[in-house]
């Protein structure tokens, strides 16, 4: 119990697991595509959606975690600021990419 006005942190709760989960996009910006590398203690595919500045849906890729590294992202887009969501489970991160 807390007294009005005061928030007690909260920690994990009981019977999870800690994850690690982290995405970047390099280089960025970029000239002529993208690779993703992303960290994760998990075993699951990601999923890479990448999105324009309007909100359409460019691109939607299922992949190995291994693999992402070796993704060519963003080769036939034209030059703007792009939004890529990676997700693997219940952890997703946004990154926003830009192509000279």
């Amino acid at each position: 119990m807390t007294s009005p006005g005061f928030a007690r942190p909260e920690g994990p709760k009981a019977g999870t697991i800690a994850t690690e989960f982290t995405a970047v996009a390099y280089p960025n910006p970029f000239a002529e595509s993208f690779a993703i590398n992303v960290k994760t203690s998990m075993e699951s595919p990601i999923n890479v959606k990448v999105y324009d500045m309007t909100g359409r849906l460019l691109e939607s890729r299922e992949v190995a975690v291994s693999d992402a590294e070796t993704l060519a992202i963003g080769e036939r887009y034209p030059s703007g600021v792009y939004n890529v969501i990676v997700t693997q489970g219940d952890e997703a991160k946004t990154l926003r990419v830009i192509k000279r």
